[in-house]
């Protein structure tokens, strides 16, 4: 289980909140928290089961950048980035089906969290399913370390009924 003095500095990191407020000896753990984050899960990672042979993530302040390709043999540089920003509702398309192994399925991602000690990274979005019905789903992302081999896992919630206004699912 989590500290609250862990969820507190996640949540610093998570939704870009200023460090000018925060007292010196926070802002020192908070910054270690993110040189963690940094060396753990930003570079470029080796596919165990995913969509594509390589996957590069960056971090920048509130926000993940996903560069992959599911065409085989183009270079990582030339790859379009899929970006996923706390305290958003993100609109990742097509693209994110492919990203978060639904192929075919239009995905907003609401919100993720991290588990350091486990080498994970949890997402929470949704799909639409069909015409008036999105699904709601959540993917672990983890990797073996050493290796920097990933893996997903995706496990699928409840289907919810949206009018035909509906432009996404919101907040989950």
């Amino acid at each position: 289980m989590e500290t609250l003095k862990k969820m507190s500095m996640m949540a610093v990191l998570k939704l870009g909140i200023p460090r000018t407020a925060l007292p010196k000896t926070v802002t020192k753990e908070v910054d270690m928290l993110e040189a963690r984050i940094k060396s753990d899960w930003t570079g470029i990672f080796r596919s165990w089961d995913l969509w594509t042979d390589n996957v590069k993530i960056d971090w920048s302040g509130e926000e993940w950048r996903f560069l992959f390709n599911t065409d085989y043999g183009f270079p990582v540089q030339a790859m379009q980035a899929i970006k996923i920003k706390a305290g958003h509702t993100n609109d990742l398309g097509y693209r994110g089906g492919v990203m978060f192994l639904l192929a075919g399925k239009k995905i907003w991602i609401d919100d993720f969290k991290i588990i350091m000690e486990d080498r994970k990274f949890i997402f929470y979005g949704a799909y639409f399913s069909h015409a008036r019905y999105w699904r709601q789903f959540k993917a672990t992302l983890s990797h073996s370390g050493d290796q920097n081999l990933l893996r997903m896992e995706v496990e699928q919630g409840r289907l919810v009924t949206g009018g035909e206004e509906d432009e996404g699912p919101g907040t989950l």
